[in-house]
């Protein structure tokens, strides 16, 4: 894993993760048709287009080659090796609308999101939960998209360190089953929160990495 400088911004950088199965994506993306004043940061991924995914809109879709050749040229503010696969977030993703003055969602898992909030503790962490573990094991295997071994590993690595990241996040919103639209309603919520909150105005101001430790 390795991140790269974030210069300065003016808006705000909410860090949105989850365990496979809370359903982050959907919650999001209902953000995201809302029209809601926003910039949703687009990421970086080693895998093939699920059904209706949509390359440069849901994420960026590389081979491993193309993945190491923009890893070189310094296109990434992040990256980070998971369940098999590489994911990546673009720095001009982050970086113009942070200029800009706009606030970013930064979808990210929950490595890269432990790793970024580190670096960048003015950034607002947001965990979104399933209701339960055995409710998001349902929702893989309902989805059809991964192999039984690999929901297998996405359920182990849940259990074993994933939902322990909702004790570090600044807020936590549970997606429960049917209510999609109220986790969406409640990350709103978060946004509107820390946009009224001037402490959080004045540390995205001076948003810099943390000291590294010793």
């Amino acid at each position: 894993m390795e991140s790269k400088p974030l210069p300065p911004p003016r808006g705000l950088l909410f860090l949105v993760t989850a365990p496979s199965g809370a359903g982050k994506d959907s919650v999001i993306d209902v953000l995201r048709r809302r029209g809601v004043d926003l910039a949703f940061a687009v990421t970086a991924v080693t895998r093939q287009p699920r059904a209706g995914e949509v390359d440069g809109v849901h994420h960026f879709f590389l081979t491993d080659a193309q993945f190491d050749a923009r890893r070189e040229q310094g296109w990434f503010l992040e990256t980070a090796n998971v369940y098999g696969r590489r994911y990546g977030t673009p720095l001009h993703q982050v970086r113009g609308p942070l200029r800009a003055g706009r606030d970013v969602v930064l979808r990210l898992d929950v490595q890269g999101a432990r790793a970024l909030k580190r670096r960048y503790p003015a950034a607002v962490a947001v965990f979104v939960e399933p209701p339960s573990p055995a409710e998001a094991e349902r929702r893989m295997r309902s989805r059809a998209t991964e192999s039984c071994g690999e929901i297998a590993r996405r359920v182990a690595a849940m259990r074993g360190y994933e939902l322990a990241f909702a004790r570090e996040a600044d807020a936590r919103i549970v997606n429960a089953t049917g209510g999609l639209e109220h986790a969406a309603d409640r990350l709103w919520d978060v946004v509107t929160a820390c946009r009224q909150d001037p402490a959080r105005r004045l540390a995205a101001a001076s948003l810099a990495p943390a000291p590294a430790d010793g």
